[in-house]
C-alpha cells in the first residue's frame, strides 16, 4: 500500500540564515466500526514521528531512513488496528528535516539543488464487519508549528516547551484554528518501502561522574578549521564512561523560560570539556558553532519535565550542561540513550589476552555506534555513508551482526546515485558531492564487497541480482580508466597510513587502485556466476586477467619478490591477493617481515593494508608478531587507543586528539582476524554453503586459549582451544544445522553434531 498523495505544511524551508519549526500535520476522522485489520503507510521527504490517538507509535528513532529524496523516498507500513476505536480517531505526524533540509556546509548539503518544504504522503485502510474505510493525505489535514524550533540530525535540536500544544494528537483536540495543509508535488525520488531494521535504544547509561568546570572552551582552533576559541564561563560535565551514539534524556524541574543546553563531546582536553572534530563547519560559518552537537531545551516550568531530542543523534562520552542551577546537577538529570540499528548479534570472541579482548569490544562498540540505517564514518562529526569505510568493514559487520538487509537498502541508494557513465560517489546518500573527489576503486569496491559478503554469510542471491547491473556498468566504467600500461590510478589510496597526512602514502595509488579492481573483478565474476550471468562473468574474468598481467609486469619485481612501494601495504596486499607466483611467495613473505622490521615492528599501513597484513602474518606463522603490532601501547597501534582511554576504535593510529574521531569502524577487521584466524572459526570457507564450518585455529605462542561462537539463528557453533599439559585441546559444539571439518596439525577431521573434543601435541 504505497502512499501517493503528498501534502506540505509550510511554503518555506530551512536555510543557513533561518530555521523553520518542525510542522505538525493532523487529521481527525470518524470510524463507524471497530476494524479487524488496519494498515497505515507513511512516506516523508525527511524524518517523522507518528501518533495515533495520542500514542507515539513510530517504529524507531530517525524513521524512515536517511535518503536523498530526489533519488529515493522511503515509506513505513504500520498495523494500526490496535490503536483505533469506533467513532472519533486522530492521526498526527511531526516532520523532521532529515537529509532533505540540512544546513551543513561541508559536503555541500546546504546547497542541495532539490531543497523544498518537507512533504508527507499517508494512506490508511481499515477493514472489519464487512466494511472498509480509507483515508489519504489531502488538504483536509490540519497544520501547525511544533515546539521543535530547529532540527538538524548532523547538529542537534532546539525545543521550546512553552510552545507545546497539549493533546495535539488526541481525537478530542480542537484544531479548528489550525491552517489546512497544501497539496505538494511528489519529490523526484523513487518511492520504496523501508525494510531496514529500526533504530532502537540498545542501553541506557547513567553518568559515572559529574563535575563543575569553569572558564573552559568547547571549541578550539586547529589546522583545518582556524576558528577562534569560544569560552563558556561555567557548566557541568557529565561523563558516561563510554563513547557511544544516541541522545540524552533530560529530566528536570525548573522555572519557565530556563534554557538548558546539552553539548556533546568525545574527549576532554587538558581535563576540560572539548568539542573536537568540528570541521563539519566551514570557515565564514562560525555562527553555526554553538549548534554543533548541541540540544537546547527551554522549560515551560512547574512539574518535572522530560525531554528526548527528536530527529538527531550525537557521538559522545561527555556532555556539558549549560543553564542549570547547582542543585539541578543531579545524577538522574541526564540518561544516555545509546541507540543504533537493531539486529541480532551473530558472533562472539574472547581469549587469554585482556588487551585483545578489550580491542574486540572496542571494535564492536565502534561498529554499533556507527550503524544508523547504514554504517557511517563517525557519529559525532560527519554521519556520512562513505563507500570506502563500508567496503572495508562489510566482512566484520556481517560476521558480527545479521545486518544484510540494511546493506541491501543502502545499495538501493548507491544504484540511484550511479551515473550513466558507471561512476559512483564517495558518500551515499549524497546531494552531488563525492564524484570529483573521494571516490575511486578502493571506495567503489563497496558495490561488490557488500553483495559478496551478504552471500557468504546469508546466502543472499537477491542482493546479487539487484546489484548486478550496477556492478557490470561500473566494471566497464573503471576498465576505461586504465592507462597505456593497463593500470588504474584515479581515487584515494591507503587512507590514514600513520604519519602520511594522506599525502605521502607509501603504497602507490596505481598499486592500490589496480589491485583493488583486480580483486573486484574476480569477486564480480563469482557473483555473476552465482546468478547465471555468463557473459558478464567472462568479461569480469577477462578484466581480472588483464589487470593481473599489468600488475605483474609493472608493479611486481619478481626477482626481488617485492611489490611497488616496498612497503607493508603493497607487500601484504600482493601476498593476500595471490599476485606472487608460487616460487616467489616465500621470498615475498620474508620481504614483508623486513618491511615490518624496518619500522621497528610498528604498523605502517592505512585502511587498505590493515585488512591484509595481519591475516598474512597469521598464515605465515607469525601470529605473535601480528598481535604485538596490534596490542603494543606505543603508537601507531591499536593498543595505544586503550592507553589513551579509548572505549571504541579511533579514526587514526596516531591520534592528535583534535580532528580525528575516537569512535570509528574502519579499523575493525580485527574482529574478522580474531574470530577466523585466532579462534579458528571460519564460516562458509568455500563460498558455497552458509552452514559449512571449518575450524582451523592458527595458534600463537603468547595466547593460552581462544574461543568464538557464531549463530545460525536459533542454533550456534562454538569452538575453543586451550593449551593444557603440553597439549592443545580443541572443543567444538556443532549444531544440527551445520556441518564441516577440523583442519589442524596437518589433519582434516570431519565434524559431528554435538560436542566433540580433540587433543593434539603442542
Amino acid at each position: 500500500m504505497e502512499p501517493r498523495v503528498f501534502i506540505r505544511g509550510t511554503d518555506t524551508y530551512c536555510t543557513l540564515e533561518s530555521s523553520v519549526p518542525a510542522p505538525i500535520l493532523r487529521k481527525s476522522f470518524d470510524l463507524p466500526f471497530l476494524p479487524d485489520t488496519a494498515s497505515l503507510s507513511i512516506c516523508v521527504s525527511g524524518l517523522y514521528e507518528l501518533y495515533i490517538n495520542g500514542k507515539n507509535i513510530t517504529r524507531g528513532f530517525l524513521s524512515p531512513y536517511f535518503s536523498n529524496p530526489a533519488q529515493r523516498l522511503y515509506y513505513d507500513i504500520y498495523d494500526v488496528a490496535p490503536y483505533l476505536t469506533t467513532e472519533k480517531n486522530a492521526i498526527a505526524v511531526i516532520l523532521g528535516n532529515g537529509f532533505a533540509n540540512q544546513d551543513t556546509t561541508n559536503w555541500d548539503f546546504n546547497v542541495f539543488p532539490h531543497r523544498a518544504p518537507l512533504v508527507m504522503a499517508l494512506t490508511m485502510e481499515a477493514v472489519g464487519q464487512k466494511q472498509r474505510f480509507t483515508l489519504e493525505s489531502d488538504e483536509s489535514f490540519k497544520v501547525h508549528s511544533s515546539p521543535i524550533l530547529y532540527d538538524m540530525y548532523r547538529f542537534g535540536t532546539i525545543y521550546d516547551a512553552r510552545m507545546e500544544i497539549s493533546g495535539f494528537s488526541s481525537p478530542e483536540f480542537d484544531d479548528a484554528c489550525w491552517e489546512n495543509a497544501r497539496l505538494a508535488e511528489k519529490p523526484l525520488g523513487k518511492i520504496t518501502r523501508s525494510t531496514a531494521a529500526p533504530i532502537l535504544t540498545r542501553q541506557e547509561l547513567s553518568p559515572v561522574s559529574i563535575e563543575k568546570q569553569e572558564d573552559f572552551y568547547y571549541f578550539h582552533d586547529n589546522d583545518r578549521t582556524p576558528f577562534p576559541f569560544t569560552y563558556v564561563k561555567s557548566g557541568w560535565v557529565y561523563d558516561f564512561g563510554c563513547a557511544g551514539a544516541g541522545v540524552c534524556r533530560l529530566k528536570i524541574k525548573g522555572r519557565a523560560g530556563q534554557r538548558i543546553t546539552l553539548r556533546h563531546g568525545e574527549a576532554l582536553r587538558n581535563g576540560k570539556f572539548n568539542m573536537n572534530s568540528i570541521y563539519t563547519i566551514k570557515p565564514n560559518h562560525e555562527a553555526f558553532l554553538p549548534l554543533f552537537q548541541a540540544d537546547t531545551y527551554i522549560l515551560k516550568g512547574g512539574e518535572e519535565e522530560i525531554f528526548v531530542p527528536p530527529f538527531t543523534y550525537h557521538g559522545f562520552r561527555y556532555v556539558l550542561v549549560e543553564g542549570i542551577d547547582d542543585d539541578q546537577a543531579t545524577e538522574d538529570l541526564l540518561t544516555f540513550l545509546v541507540f543504533n540499528s537493531q539486529f541480532d548479534k551473530r558472533s562472539d570472541f574472547s581469549c587469554s589476552d585482556p588487551v585483545v579482548n578489550q580491542l574486540y569490544d572496542m571494535a564492536i562498540q565502534a561498529d554499533l555506534s556507527n550503524f544508523h540505517h547504514f554504517p557511517t564514518d563517525c557519529p559525532q562529526r560527519e554521519k556520512n555513508g562513505w563507500t570506502g569505510d563500508i567496503s572495508v568493514s562489510a566482512c566484520q559487520m556481517l560476521m558480527s551482526f545479521a545486518c544484510s538487509e540494511n546493506f541491501r537498502v543502502w545499495l538501493e541508494n548507491v544504484q540511484s546515485a550511479q551515473l550513466e557513465s558507471g561512476q559512483v560517489p564517495a558518500i551515499i546518500p549524497t546531494c552531488g558531492w563525492g564524484y570529483a573527489w573521494g571516490s575511486g576503486p578502493v571506495w567503489d569496491s563497496a558495490i561488490v564487497n557488500l553483495p559478496y559478503y551478504c552471500y557468504r554469510f546469508d546466502g543472499r542471491t537477491d542482493i546479487i541480482r539487484e546489484n548486478a547491473p550496477m556492478i557490470l556498468r561500473y566494471l566497464h566504467y573503471i576498465a576505461a580508466k586504465r592507462d597505456s600500461r593497463g593500470l588504474i590510478a584515479c581515487g584515494l589510496g591507503d587512507w590514514c597510513q600513520p604519519g602520511s597526512g594522506n599525502i605521502n602514502i607509501s603504497s602507490p595509488l596505481e598499486f592500490t587502485d589496480s589491485t583493488q579492481i583486480y580483486q573486484t573483478a574476480i569477486r564480480s565474476a563469482f557473483l555473476f556466476d552465482v546468478i547465471g550471468m555468463t557473459d558478464a562473468k567472462e568479461y569480469a574474468l577477462q578484466l581480472a586477467g588483464e589487470l593481473r598481467s599489468a600488475i605483474r609486469a609493472h608493479l611486481i619485481d619478481s626477482a626481488a619478490a617485492t611489490a611497488a612501494g616496498s612497503c607493508q601495504t603493497s607487500q601484504a596486499v600482493a601476498l593476500e591477493m595471490g599476485l606472487f607466483e608460487a616460487g616467489e611467495k616465500d621470498a615475498a613473505y620474508a620481504r614483508l617481515l623486513e618491511f615490518i622490521q624496518e619500522k621497528d615492528g610498528f604498523i605502517d599501513c592505512g585502511m587498505v593494508g590493515l585488512r591484509h597484513i595481519f591475516h598474512a602474518l597469521f598464515l605465515g606463522g607469525d601470529g605473535d608478531l601480528a598481535l604485538k603490532m596490534i596490542t603494543r601501547e606505543d603508537a601507531p597501534s591499536y593498543g595505544n587507543m586503550i592507553r589513551l582511554g579509548g572505549t571504541a576504535l579511533f579514526e587514526s593510529l596516531i591520534p592528535n586528539g583534535i580532528q580525528e574521531s575516537q569512535n570509528h569502524h574502519f579499523y575493525g577487521d580485527i574482529i574478522h582476524l580474531f574470530i577466523e584466524k585466532l579462534a579458528g572459526l571460519c564460516i562458509n570457507p568455500h563460498m558455497d554453503d552458509i552452514h559449512h564450518v571449518r575450524i582451523c585455529p592458527l595458534i600463537p605462542k603468547g595466547i593460552c586459549f581462544a574461543q568464538a561462537s557464531y549463530s545460525f539463528g536459533a542454533e550456534s557453533v562454538f569452538v575453543r582451544w586451550e593449551k593444557k599439559d603440553g597439549q592443545i585441546l580443541i572443543t567444538v559444539d556443532l549444531p544440527p544445522v551445520a556441518h564441516g571439518e577440523l583442519s589442524f596439525a596437518g589433519k582434516t577431521i570431519p565434524l559431528k553434531t554435538g560436542s566433540q573434543q580433540f587433543i593434539f601435541p603442542y
